[in-house]
Formats: C-alpha cells, sequence, structure tokens
C-alpha cells in the first residue's frame, strides 16, 4: 500500500499519528498535514487506502477491505522502531474521519485519541442519492460507545458537503455515552476549510490556524 512516513530527527521513540485522507484520495493538502506533524514531534503515517482495490460500483464508505488495510497501516505504525506503540493517534478528513471513528472503535485499546475534521456521522440524514454502500452504512453514533480514546471534532459553520449537524450529532452522541469530546465549529467555515492547495479548497486562513493549534494542543495533552 503506498504511504507517506514522516520521522523527525534523533533516535528516541514518539507518538506515532495515522493521518487518513478524504474521499478523493490522498494529496498535498493531506500530506503537508502529515509533515507538519512530524515537525512538531510525531512519526506520522498517511496511507492510501483506496490504492489496493478496485471497489466497483458499490461504493468505499465502510468498506471491509478499506477497514482491514487501515489495521494493517495502524499495524505498520505500531511496529516503527521511532514509535511508541502506546502512543498512538488518528486524525481524518471527512471520509478519514469517519474511517478514524471506526478504526478507533474496533480498536479502542491501540487508540489514544482522535481528531476528526468534518465527517459524515449518518449518511441517512443527508440529502441526495447515495451508492449502496453508504445507504448500508451504520451511523458512527452507534460506534461511539466502544471508544475509549478522547475525541476532538472540527467542523466548519456552512460547511456545503457536509453539514454542522452531522458533526453535532457525534458530539452529543459521545457526551451522552460518557466519552470525552471536543466540537469546534468554525464561522464562515466550509468543508475543507483547512486545506489550501488544489481546486477543491476552500482554505479558511483563520479557521485553519486555530484548528490546527487546537489540534497540537489536544494531542500533547493526550500523548506527551
Amino acid at each position: 500500500m503506498p504511504a507517506q512516513l514522516y520521522v523527525p530527527d534523533g533516535t528516541g521513540r514518539l507518538p506515532g499519528i495515522l493521518v487518513f485522507h478524504t474521499l478523493a484520495g490522498p494529496g498535498p493538502n493531506v500530506d503537508a498535514f502529515a509533515r507538519e506533524l512530524a515537525g512538531a514531534g510525531y512519526v506520522t503515517l498517511a496511507p492510501d487506502v483506496f490504492a489496493l482495490h478496485d471497489f466497483g460500483p458499490d461504493g468505499r464508505t465502510d468498506h471491509p477491505l478499506i477497514l482491514k488495510d487501515a489495521e494493517g497501516t495502524l499495524a505498520y505504525l505500531k511496529r516503527h522502531p521511532r514509535v511508541d506503540p502506546d502512543r498512538i493517534a488518528l486524525v481524518g478528513f471527512s471520509f478519514g474521519g469517519r474511517l478514524a471513528v471506526l478504526m478507533g472503535a474496533l480498536h479502542p485499546e491501540q487508540v489514544r485519541a482522535l481528531v476528526i475534521y468534518y465527517a459524515i456521522t449518518s449518511h441517512s440524514l443527508l440529502r441526495g442519492p447515495m451508492l449502496p454502500s453508504a445507504a448500508k452504512a451504520v451511523p458512527l453514533t452507534q460506534r461511539v460507545g466502544a471508544l475509549r480514546a478522547p475525541v476532538m471534532i472540527h467542523h466548519g459553520e456552512v460547511d456545503a458537503n457536509v453539514p454542522v449537524a452531522q458533526a453535532r450529532l457525534l458530539h452529543q452522541a459521545l457526551v451522552g455515552a460518557g466519552k470525552s469530546s471536543v466540537l469546534h465549529v468554525y464561522p464562515g467555515a466550509d468543508h475543507l476549510f483547512n486545506f489550501a492547495l488544489g481546486a477543491d479548497a476552500t482554505f479558511h486562513p483563520e479557521a485553519a490556524r486555530l484548528s490546527w493549534q487546537r489540534t497540537l494542543d489536544f494531542l500533547t495533552r493526550n500523548l506527551k
């Protein structure tokens, strides 16, 4: 599986972070985010979980092949000689944010922190047609009971792709289940608000800056 691995200089063991891409696949924005996290003192791995399979007309949402490949990346990161396997976090964007929650629920004993950017919580609450895999996807609200890791959620208030109600739904379910969750909503920010590169970017500088600092502070508290 192709992946971008970023390892800070030095010899000591560090926390490890998996960074999951959007439905558009890997790209320069996700790579830049992973590289900057490495600059903050983490070993980061940004895999391409779409690369190995043809998913056909059913779509990729919650696909068991993707979940298995994501498990492989988690195992690889934990075995890396520079990684402390007891200090692992997951960060995901949109599709990748949902994948991070699913992985945190499937492997709660292996994940110390989750950072979720503008993910879909329940496909059934979205408007428009859905591919078969999305139509069958179980809402994340039914997965939160298995989570142990604290969660930080970032979402743009005017997200035209994934309404902010999706983030509020996930946050409320987490709090209702007695989990640690914090939700940050960014006024004026759209989907992919912290992506500055490419035609699909809707960069919002202040939201990007603030969410980055909050993410760093959150990871420091839970991993360092």
